[in-house]
Parts: C-alpha cells; structure tokens; sequence
C-alpha cells in the first residue's frame, strides 16, 4: 500500500467515525441541561389564563431568544395545542430571566420546556 492510499484510508476513517460521535444523545436535551424553568399559573390583565415564571440559566453562557413549549391537558386529562411563547431578553450566565404569557384556554396541567434558544457572547472568539 502506497503512503498516498494510507493516508486516505486514515482520513476516511477519521470521517466515518466523527459523525458518529456527534449524532449520539446521552441523557437530557442541552436545553434541560442548561435552563430549569419555574412558572405558576396566572392570570393576565384581560382575565385570561396564562402562566408566569423564570428561565433560570444554569450555565457561564450568555443566552437569547428562548422559546418555550407549554403544553397543557385539559380537565379530562386531554391534551391541549402546544402554545410556543417567546422570551424577552438576554439571560446572563448564572442569572433567571421573567416570563408571562397568556394561554388560549386553561388547562389543569401544564409542562413548559425550553423548545429553542441561542447562546451568544462567552469570549474564545465568539
């Protein structure tokens, strides 16, 4: 085997194999790992159900534009629309950041995950 063809069956290998590494999931989504989120029910100003609550960032990054999925059952235990609610602001490292939305209709559950977000900031040529 020349040099030429080792050195190309190398890189190759060294391809095949890096994909992999990055498609494997081991335990929480990076959101559940990096965000805990609090929140109560409540009420808005016009009388409509919503909840209200804090992002609170859990890393030393600086994060914006969160998302949040709230999904809801209702009293029979159905589910509800998933309501996607935008958060205002930048959340520093080690710090909460306030949220409050309304909802289109109650629920008697509900769960509020972190669906997308973007980290910006954190020096190393970022």
């Amino acid at each position: 085997m020349t040099k030429r063809g080792l050195a190309l069956g190398i890189l190759l290998a060294m391809w095949a194999t890096a994909g992999t590494t990055f498609a494997q999931s081991f335990g929480l989504p990076p959101g559940d790992r990096a965000f805990q989120v609090t929140w109560n029910p409540a009420t808005t100003r016009r009388g409509q159900p919503g909840i209200e609550g804090y992002v609170v960032n859990q890393t030393g990054y600086a994060y914006r534009r969160i998302e949040l999925a709230v999904d809801g059952t209702d009293a029979g235990g159905r589910p509800l629309a998933t309501t996607i609610v935008y958060v205002n602001g930048e959340v520093s490292p080690l710090d909460r950041l306030y949220f409050k939305t309304a909802l289109p209709q109650a629920g008697g559950t509900y769960r509020v995950t972190v669906s997308s977000y973007e980290r910006f900031g954190g020096g190393g040529g970022m």
